[in-house]
């Protein structure tokens, strides 16, 4: 029996500590996300009215930038809503960033 209640904690402390990464990791990313890619694509043709309206303030602001973090890092996932270009408005390093934390919230969470 110990060794259930030993596997069920390890179970409770990894999710713990993967919700914890995950929130950090989108808070620095809504922190980091360039103003230039939300200026683009943050608007009319790409977003409807009430989306705009909803994921402009908290707490769905984060949803917007996991969305944004995932066109960023693979744009095939931007092709519904027209943003398979938006990794050219920024550099490198930034594209990077957005892989490697796109690709740790799809392992973590999907």
């Amino acid at each position: 029996m110990t060794s259930f209640i030993e596997i069920l904690l390890w179970i409770f402390f990894g999710t713990a500590l993967g919700l914890i990464l995950n929130i950090l990791l989108i808070l620095i990313m809504h922190i980091l996300m360039p103003r230039k890619v939300l200026e683009t694509y943050f608007k009319e043709p790409y977003f409807g009215p009430t989306e705009i309206t909803m994921l402009t303030g908290p707490p769905f602001a984060y949803i917007r930038t996991v969305m944004f973090m995932m066109i960023l890092g693979f744009p095939a996932s931007g092709k519904k809503r027209g943003g398979e270009d938006a990794y050219k408005l920024i550099n490198f390093s930034v594209l990077m960033l957005c892989t490697v934390a796109g690709s740790t919230y799809m392992l973590l969470y999907e």
